[in-house]
């Protein structure tokens, strides 16, 4: 790693306290970065603005970067700058402000899937598990193989089963260690982004028994981590990228989409939550964010299915008669969130 780079993300790491995941995203990008003034030969110390709106262009139109990914670079290239002129006085005056190269992105609905396909795929998983429960039973060889089997497709029906129902990221779940179980709370703390710590409750119908089962389980292999996710291969902590790879397996089983990724349990479990008429300062609180404007912004949108239940009762053709009571209460809900939202 260049030393400019190494200073800045120690910088980032013990004086401003980002998560482990931020600061080696930054690396990444930075260093991408460095290797690209390599090839130009430009020095560091000599960049200027119309250095970096080269960059932007190369990025954009030789190397076919999105518009999302454009933006994460510069937020991060912005930063190392403002920390080279400010921390170091390597520039007089930052190649780039605050005001320049605001690349703009094109807004995304929150991707999701139904609760139904929510259960299409943890039955999958299921499926996997009772298949080598039954091969462990009759096998007349290989049991520690079986063995192994049957726990890592028990481990991965308690973590889809824990992102379904809490809303966890990938990477707060695999971080989770035993001492943050607290199995008198049934509670367990979470350690989020910028180092944020909250607290999420397991005590929900389906997941509580499976996971203390699986815990117990976990405790009797022979390793020298706490973390609770483990690979069976070496009995190291299970990956994000290791757990992405099982994950497509078990979408392939359910015939669901291979484009789910485990930040889309995430989103499925917000807008169902909301669909449901979940308090949104209580999910925005479950979700890590930082105000309750991310979780409007990002999961206010309704289904499908919602959508034409709306039509179907409250369109002028409709036969329903609403009574006034309901009539009332549901125009002091929506005002009460517009109001919010505005």
């Amino acid at each position: 790693m260049n030393e400019r780079v190494l200073q800045f993300t120690t910088f980032l790491d013990v004086e401003c306290g980002y998560a482990e995941n931020t600061v080696k995203s930054y690396a990444l990008h930075l260093d991408d970065f460095m290797s690209y003034l390599d090839q130009q030969k430009i020095r560091l110390k000599r960049l200027r603005n119309e250095h970096v709106r080269q960059y932007v262009l190369y990025l954009r139109d030789e190397r076919g970067n999105g518009s999302k990914t454009i933006r994460t670079k510069l937020e991060a290239l912005r930063s190392f700058l403002k920390y080279l002129t400010e921390n170091l006085g390597l520039f007089s005056r930052c190649p780039i402000s605050d005001k320049e190269f605001r690349y703009k992105v094109e807004k995304k609905e929150a991707q999701s899937i139904s609760e139904e396909q929510l259960g299409t795929l943890l039955e999958a998983v299921g499926e996997r598990l009772r298949e080598a429960r039954r091969a462990l039973e009759t096998t007349t060889g290989k049991k520690a193989f079986w063995t192994k089997r049957v726990f890592a497709a028990w481990r991965d029906l308690v973590l889809i089963m824990l992102l379904v129902a809490t809303g966890l990221r990938i990477s707060e779940a695999l971080s989770i260690r035993m001492g943050d179980i607290d199995l008198l709370d049934r509670s367990i703390i979470i350690h989020g982004k910028g180092k944020k710590m909250r607290k999420v409750f397991f005590d929900i119908e389906n997941l509580e028994l499976d996971l203390l089962d699986y815990l117990e389980q976990r405790q009797n292999l022979d390793v020298e981590h706490d973390y609770i996710f483990v690979s069976i291969k070496s009995y190291q902590p299970l990956t994000a990228r290791g757990f992405q790879v099982l994950l497509k397996k078990y979408l392939a089983d359910a015939a669901l989409s291979s484009r789910v990724t485990p930040h889309t349990l995430r989103h499925s479990f917000a807008g169902i939550m909301i669909e449901k008429g979940a308090n949104i300062k209580a999910v925005s609180q479950i979700l890590g964010h930082s105000n309750c404007m991310i979780t409007i912004d990002l999961y206010t949108h309704l289904s499908d299915k919602h959508l034409r239940e709306v039509m179907q009762k409250c369109n002028p053709l409709s036969m329903e008669v609403i009574p006034i009571e309901e009539r009332l209460e549901m125009r002091k809900k929506h005002l009460a969130y517009l109001d919010r939202a505005g």
